[in-house]
Formats: C-alpha cells, structure tokens, sequence
C-alpha cells in the first residue's frame, strides 16, 4: 500500500476523552450509509476520525476494515480487524472477517484458525460458516467446505452465497447436476444474481453444454458487463464451440479494457495458438506471465506454443515451473513425460524414473473396490469378459482409426464392451464409435473419483486406458483400481509409470524381450504388431511413383514439426546427399511461417540447396492423402517415430524407411513395416538407411509394383481387424485368468 496512504489510517491509543458533539451510533450510521453507497473516501474520513477520538471504538476500527479490505488495502485491513479483535476477543464477526482477510493475503493457517473461533463462539452465523467453508474450499478440502456451507443453509436456506458455494463445491466433486440444481433455485429467488448465473455457465460448460453455458454467461454479462471473470469464461466456451473468430474478438475487447488482467492474455494467447497463429500466441502468453509469473496454468499455455514450435527444450522448461509451482497439477507432469519421451537426450532410465515419480504423486490413493470379495461374485469361466475402454479420443482423432475396427470386430460372445468417453465435444465419429459399443459413458465434467465409481459399479473385468500421458488422459482414475485386471495401449509410447496398471500392450519389434522394459507395467508382446488400423475413408485411388515420370526422386514426410528433431534433419542432409537429384517435400498444418524458415535454415546450414526443399503449412480443397501421389519413399522421425502418418503413407502405396532407435517410442514406424511383411525396411544405423533407399531406388519398376500391391498387402496384414481382435480377445482372457488363478493362491 502507498506510504501516503497508510499515513491516513489512525493510530490505536489510549482513548482521548472528548466528545464529537453527536451521538456514536449516528456516526457510524452516516459512515456506513457512504461505505454501502461506495463514497469510500467520505466514510473512510469519518471511521479516521471517530477512531482518532474514541481509539477503543471497536466497532469504527472494524467497518474501517472492511472498507480497507473492499479496496484492496489488505494490510492496513488487517491492521484494522486486528485492533477490533483486540478490543472485542470474543465478537464473531470481527473474528469471521479478519479471517476471511487473512485468506485473502494467503495467511491460510491463520485464517483457519480465526473462522474455526469465529464458528465456534457462534455456531449460528451463517457468514461465518460461509467464510469457513470458503476457505476450506480454496485449500481443497472439500469435504470439510460442504459440511459449513450445508450447516448454513440448514440455517438459514435462502442464504444465497452459501447455496452458491455449495454448488462450487458440488462442481469440484464432479456433481455437476447437483451444482446446476443449486444454482438453478438460486435464480428462482434472484433472477438477476450474476454469481449464480456465472456459475451456472461453469456447470454446463463441465457438462459439455456448450449453447446453454453460452446463454446464462451473457444473462450475467447483460446484467453487469463488468464481470471480467465472467467473460473470460464466455470467451473460453466460444473456444470450446470451435467460434474461434468470435473468441478471438472476445478476448481482444477484454484486453482493452482490462489490459492488465492476466488470465485475459492467456486465453487469447490459447485462442491464437488454436488458429495456428503460433509467434502471436507466444506473445501474448509471454505478457500474461509477466503479468503472472507465479500461475502455473499460463507456464503450460506457453509450453505447448513451444512444443508446436519444434523448440521442446523451451516447453519443457514451462512444464517444469509449472510443476514447481503446483505440483498437484497432473497435466503438467503429463506434458513433461511428453517432451521427455521424444527427447533422445533423456535416457530410457530417466524417463522411467520421472514416470514412476509422476505415479508416486498422482496415484498414490486407496483402491475403490475390494476385488477378492467382488471376483467370489463372477467365477464362471464361461461368462463373457465386460472390458472398458477409457479414452479423450473417441471422436476425429488418429486413435479413433485403431479403437474403430475393434470396437466393430469384437466377439459379443466372448467379451461385452463399455465405452468411457473424455469427449468435451462430441461429432460425427463419436456417434459411430457409440453405436459399435454395448454400452456407453461421457465422463467430462466428473472427478476421477467418480469416474472410478462409475467403472466399478459397471462391473468392469479389463479396463483399458488408451491414452496415457496425452491431453485429457484419466490415468488418475485407474489409481483407484477400479477394475481387477488394467492395462494400458495406443495413444502414448512408454511407461504410465502408474502401478495401479498391471500390463501394457506391444509387440517385440518395440519390446524385445532380451531387453529391460523401462516400464512399471508387465508387458504383453502381441504375435504382429500391437495395433489394428482402419483404411482412411474416401482414400484416393493409387497412382505410379512420381519417379517414373521425372527425373527427380521426392522423399516425403507429414509429420507435426515437433517430431523433426535435430537428429532427424541430420539424417534426412544425409539422404539428399546421398542421393543428388532428389527434393524434399515436408507437410503440416501445424507448420508456421517460423518452423518452416527454421527448418529450410537448419538443411541450408547442413549443406542442403533451399531449392530442394519445399514445405507446405495446408493442402487446399483436396484430401491431404493426395500428397502421397507426390512422393516416392517417406522418411522416417524419431525419436517419436510415426504412427497414423507412416500407415497412411503404407495405405497410398508409399514405403516407409524405418530407423531403429534405442526407446520404445523411436521403434512404433519399425514396428508398422515389420508387421506388414518388410522388416528389411528398418534401418538400424544411418548408413544402412541410405543403403535401404539406394536399393528401393534401382529399379522403377519395382517401385511401381511396390506403389501397386502396398495396400492390398497392409490390408491383409495391419489392417486385418478379424484377425487382431481375436488375438486381442485371448490375450484379454489369459490376463483375466491370471488373475483369478492369484487370488485363488491368495485364499
């Protein structure tokens, strides 16, 4: 607080024996009624003054603190409240509001004790018991913040700041319905209550309502379009509808008027992300953090803009303050194992090790259910098995084109599906995913907790995570254990680093079975591969190699630009080198003006010519598959090797040199090609990756038959759903009666 100010506020001694010429209560009446009317400065004057004269007026010293307190004065407030306390110990309401000002300068132990005296000398007070629950609401413990907020009401029930709380609290253990219903009778009795309005925009939101959160956001926003947090949360639905034109505006009208709001630059920072505007994005995150250099949420914003920039290192630092600042926060340990997974600088053993860290923090929790006592319930060896599927992507994502033709070739006499969705917006592939699956649950908007419940409850034998450590993943759910027998696939290359998972699916091109694992999972080596593929929809049809007719070989990629590793565009000057009247043709919507002048740079710098290189950012009004016809061999990335992207080259007829490397995720392109049938298109240095091509090369004709037979020979092969799923289904009844076999050991 300013030094001239803080030479206002009086100063507490012996009190002086005159008289204001007035009755006391009089005065505090005419400085209250300026305070409520917010003419601060007026009753601030008159508080000063009456304390000046009568310095053991406890009650002046008190509503001075308030109002100190309602203009962010916070340390002359408690100055103030303290002062009150000390003239009146045992006066619950000084006490109740001199805690909740510790709280707002985080003196949370403090605090805590204050309102629990406060509570405790008026068991009665309804704003006490709401200041109390407030406050073990912001410290997370919830349970204890829903006891106060519920004794209030029982008090008083049309306490309406309580019934709102209740509803946060609600909201933060995943009763997302229960929090609507509050708010929703809250309005029934004001209407025009902007807190409750906002909140009920949350709840929709955590309900993936996105048009009803839109239209109780802007009831608030008509009512008082001062609610800066209230837009924000507007802005950000309008992110989550894919209105990113909209969102953008939003948030630029926010900037200007509240320029000095942080959370307002993150969320445009977010939204140019989004639209690809990667320079702008870092930017304005950048502004954000200056403005908030301790919220970890913004460090991770900015992470991911790095991570799209190809600059990991850069990400990997913002993922790392962000957990410093707030190691609770999962996603943020969830990014690091990202970068750190395709970084080939973090050993295999590191890497294990800060799973098993992230593990030990997030899923060190008690099981849900006792699976002994529930497996005594379903010992019949010839029911069928209920397995769960629990994923972020069961929309249009990569993972949808391997869970698909599962989820369609699955026995329903051998196994029952359930299907657990993390999608905030669903579309046209979640529907056809939900009609493949005998039963179906959104869990957007629930607690892990509750989503472990909800499995439990299902009866599920094998859950099966196919996310890991990716965006919205639920590895905090399977903690609990919700299912005897867990396992993790797809999405993620390594080790969750999660106990609670008892096996990861993967095969022995990826996994060979004479090296250590690096994983805290037991691992199950499929005969094949570890993955089933579903051919793009409406693929175009094949055509010969671009080489037969030019005189030019084209080596290709689409990958993102974070996979195109120092250590990749090495190898790919090698290859250029190698073979001179070659080009280079690379493509990614995800590629910025930046990435792509930093990548031309980085192959002029290893001796490249620029006219040898061409990079696209979009596709145009054709299928982006339609690039292969431009392309004779993709090359390969590592040391997160293709997936998706190497299939679909495979699928247009383009072979893929695979290059080996020393991890799990470096191995899944050598793992594609071995499973169709070409293991002699893995390299395993790059000297043999060059003499791979040269023998590609030889001969058009054989790549032209190659270009022909490529797909039928993936169909039979990767993209044999029948053949998959049965393997898949064995493997899941011998987990199944492994486990039973240990409990019956166990009794």
């Amino acid at each position: 607080m300013p030094s001239s100010h803080k030479k206002r506020i009086p100063k507490r001694r012996k009190r002086a024996r005159v008289s204001l010429g007035t009755d006391d209560s009089s005065i505090i009446h005419e400085a209250l009624d300026h305070h409520r009317r917010g003419n601060y400065e007026i009753a601030k004057q008159i508080y000063c003054k009456l304390i000046a004269q009568q310095p053991d007026n406890a009650d002046a010293w008190h509503l001075l603190g308030m109002l100190l307190h309602a203009t962010d004065h916070n340390t002359d407030a408690l100055e103030c409240l303290e002062n009150a306390v000390t003239l009146s110990p045992n006066h619950a309401e000084y006490l109740s509001n001199l805690g909740l000002v510790y709280s707002s300068v985080q003196q949370n132990d403090r605090a805590l004790e204050t309102l629990r005296r406060a509570v405790a000398i008026a068991p009665k007070m309804v704003a006490a018991r709401n200041n109390l629950g407030t406050l073990l609401l912001k410290t997370q413990q919830i349970e204890a913040a829903e006891t106060q907020f519920q004794a209030a009401l029982q008090i008083d029930p049309d306490f309406t700041v309580a019934a709102v709380n209740l509803g946060n609290t609600w909201q933060q253990l995943g009763r997302v319905q229960d929090a609507e219903t509050i708010y929703r009778r809250c309005l029934s009795r004001e209407p025009s209550n902007t807190l409750a309005l906002t909140n009920l925009g949350e709840s929709l939101r955590s309900q993936c309502r996105w048009s009803d959160a839109v239209d109780a956001l802007q009831q608030a926003i008509a009512i008082n379009p001062d609610l800066v947090d209230t837009r924000i949360t507007l802005g950000r639905t309008l992110l989550n509808l894919a209105m990113h034109d909209e969102a953008k505006q939003q948030f630029a009208l926010l900037i200007e008027q509240w320029p000095d709001h942080p959370k307002v630059h993150q969320y445009m920072g977010t939204t140019l992300h989004e639209l690809h505007d990667n320079q702008a994005a870092a930017k304005t995150l950048s502004t954000a953090l200056q403005l908030a250099p301790k919220d970890p949420y913004i460090h991770v914003a900015l992470g991911f803009v790095h991570l799209d920039e190809g600059q990991r290192d850069l990400a990997a630092d913002r993922f790392r303050k962000a957990i410093e600042l707030n190691p609770a926060i999962s996603d943020a340990h969830s990014c690091l194992l990202f970068i750190m997974s395709g970084d080939s600088a973090v050993s295999p053993d590191r890497l294990l090790d800060e799973s098993r860290r992230w593990g030990e923090r997030h899923g060190n929790v008690e099981p849900i259910i006792n699976h002994c006592d529930a497996a005594r319930k379903s010992r019949n060896a010839n029911r069928r098995l209920r397995i769960g599927y629990v994923s972020p992507d069961f929309c249009s994502h990569p993972v949808a084109r391997f869970i698909e033709p599962i989820l369609q070739a699955h026995d329903r006499q051998q196994v029952e599906v359930y299907c657990y969705a993390e999608v905030p917006v669903p579309d046209a592939r979640t529907e056809s995913l939900r009609q493949l699956s005998d039963h179906w649950q959104f869990t957007t908007g629930r607690s892990n907790r509750q989503v472990a419940q909800l499995i439990a409850n299902d009866n599920i034998d094998i859950l099966v995570d196919l996310a890991g450590h990716t965006s919205r993943n639920r590895l905090e759910a399977f903690a609990f254990k919700p299912a005897p027998v867990q396992m993790t696939w797809m999405g993620y290359p390594n080790t969750t680093g999660l106990a609670a998972i008892d096996y990861r699916l993967t095969c022995e091109t990826q996994n060979p079975i004479d090296e250590p694992s690096y994983h805290v999972e037991g691992l199950i080596r499929m005969q094949g591969g570890a993955i089933c593929f579903a051919a793009p929809r409406k693929a175009p049809a094949l055509q010969p190699p671009p080489m037969v007719d030019s005189a030019c070989v084209t080596f290709g990629s689409l990958h993102r630009p974070f996979k195109i590793t120092p250590e990749v565009q090495q190898l790919w000057a090698k290859v250029l080198h190698a073979f001179p009247r070659s080009r280079l043709l690379a493509l990614s919507t995800y590629f910025s003006d930046e990435t792509k002048s930093n990548l031309i740079q980085s192959l002029i710098d290893l001796g490249i010519d620029a006219a040898r290189i061409e990079i696209r950012d979009e596709f145009g009004d054709t299928s982006y598959l339609n690039t292969y016809h431009e392309i004779d061999i993709a090359l390969d990335v590592f040391p997160w090797a293709g997936g998706t992207t190497t299939l679909e080259a495979l699928w247009m007829g383009v072979p893929v040199v695979a290059r080996y490397g020393d991890r799990r995720s470096a191995r899944s392109t050598a793992a594609i090609v071995d499973a169709i049938g070409q293991p002699n298109w893995i390299a395993r240095s790059d000297d043999e990756y060059i003499s791979i091509i040269d023998t590609l090369l030889k001969e058009a004709p054989g790549m032209s038959s190659i270009r022909a037979n490529l797909r039928s020979q993936t169909q039979r092969t990767i993209a044999n759903a029948d053949r998959f799923t049965r393997e898949l289904e064995n493997v899941y009844q011998q987990a199944w009666d492994r486990w039973c076999n240990s409990i019956d050991e166990v009794h």
